[in-house]
């Protein structure tokens, strides 16, 4: 077993990564290019939606998106480009729009979900400190048609625990009455749960420190010391950091950093837009999602928080005012009161995708020593406590691998290359 881990990546998953290992007693060393408190992991909703475990590249995908090809504030838009590695990665999604893999993502997402919200209420219980939410979720929907479907797509969290339950229009009004009469159906989702992302982060981060975890901020990886089949250390910041296990959790720049190791996969940007509101026209008891448009809504302490749309072919985290702008006048089709007075700020975060939608947990092939977490798409709060849980089984090996094997099984690197490492063919025994 390794005593010194190497954590590449201060985000939610690297942070909760980090917090696992450091409790199975590791020395544990997190590196990060910037601060850890911006990125994805900050800029975004906040929710623990198991509910919502489907994989982004789903049937009707690709002709939804050319309808929209058109309108820069749709909730769905390709940027043409011309980078190499963009073209490969669309097509390769192209291939997983159908429902047999839709269907494979959606199961053994549900399985990796099943202990999300215990692991948060372990998180709670364990002092790490942040504003957590357990009022449940409402999905609200203009025709009782989207509900239908919607509902459709949610049948496997039933078994996990996790339902929907149909309510009409005047329904969600009562527990909601900022909705519009527009809303004409929508679903109650009891178990699910939301937090302040900002805060989840700085509670990991402090609760990390307090278990011994060393930071080293605002250093980039930019090499790899490579010892035979293992990485002996990487640099970072004019610094080489050694240990016995690294694991790559770096998202939308850990295909890059697997390459430096040898194995490059195929983790790519999909831009997210928000952002939030304090003026209070809108007061909300649940987090909310706004089906049509796509947009996520969460009551917060301080603030309402606003997010939605997928860009693909955006590589850097610029604010396009059309696209916020198509928030703002969808947030008004379903709240009527809610009025943001002067254009709100908005912020960005680039989320990392994968081709079939499933994120990418496990041994890096031909590589002994180095684990990959990354590529949760729009679930990296959601799946962040379970991805630790996974990584722990994978160093830990012998009875707690063999117990994750088929939940990790769908999120194997393996599914993205030709080699095998030693650890994936141990793994391949143990089933």
């Amino acid at each position: 077993m390794a005593d010194n881990a190497v954590i590449v990546g201060a985000g939610v998953i690297g942070l909760a990564t980090a917090y696992r290992l450091a409790r199975d007693g590791l020395a544990v060393t997190v590196v990060d290019a910037a601060d850890g408190e911006s990125g994805a992991s900050v800029h975004n909703a906040g929710w623990i939606v198991p509910i919502m475990s489907a994989p982004v590249p789903a049937p009707g995908m690709v002709g939804q998106a050319l309808r929209w090809m058109a309108r820069k504030d749709s909730p769905l838009h390709i940027r043409p480009t011309p980078r190499p590695e963009h073209v490969r990665f669309m097509a390769s999604m192209l291939r997983y729009c159908r429902p047999g893999p839709f269907h494979h993502g959606v199961e053994a997402l549900a399985s990796l979900s099943e202990r999300v919200v215990p692991l948060f209420d372990q998180y709670a219980a364990d002092g790490v400190r942040f504003e957590y939410h357990r009022t449940g979720q409402l999905m609200a929907f203009r025709t009782l048609e989207a509900m239908r479907g919607y509902r459709a797509a949610t049948a496997p969290l039933q078994r996990i625990g996790h339902p929907a339950v149909p309510l009409s229009g005047d329904e969600l009004r009562d527990l909601e009455p900022a909705l519009g009469r527009q809303v004409q159906a929508g679903l109650r989702c009891p178990q699910e749960r939301h937090v302040d992302p900002v805060d989840l982060v700085r509670g990991l981060k402090d609760r990390c420190r307090e278990l011994g975890v060393r930071f080293l901020e605002n250093c980039e990886v930019t090499g790899v010391r490579l010892r035979g089949p293992a990485v002996a250390a990487v640099h970072a910041g004019g610094e080489e950091v050694g240990g016995d296990l690294f694991v790559l959790s770096a998202g939308v720049h850990t295909g890059r950093l697997a390459r430096l190791a040898g194995c490059p996969l195929p983790v790519q940007p999909g831009k997210g837009y928000g952002f939030d509101d304090t003026g209070g026209t809108v007061a909300l008891r649940h987090s909310v999602y706004l089906g049509e448009a796509k947009v996520a809504v969460s009551p917060l302490s301080d603030r309402l928080r606003f997010a939605g749309t997928m860009e693909f072919g955006s590589f850097d985290t610029a604010v396009d005012r059309r696209r916020l702008h198509g928030i703002v006048r969808s947030a008004q089709e379903f709240l009527p009161d809610f009025s943001p007075g002067a254009p709100p700020r908005g912020w960005t975060g680039l989320r990392p995708m994968t081709p079939d939608g499933l994120p990418v947990i496990g041994p890096l092939p031909g590589k002994d020593n180095v684990l990959v977490a990354s590529g949760h798409c729009m679930l990296g709060v959601t799946l962040a406590p379970v991805t630790a849980e996974v990584v722990s089984a994978y160093v830990a090996g012998g009875r707690q691998l063999s117990e994750i094997a088929g939940t990790a099984r769908p999120f194997a690197p393996q599914r993205f290359t030709s080699g095998r490492s030693a650890a994936t063919r141990n793994l391949t025994a143990s089933r």
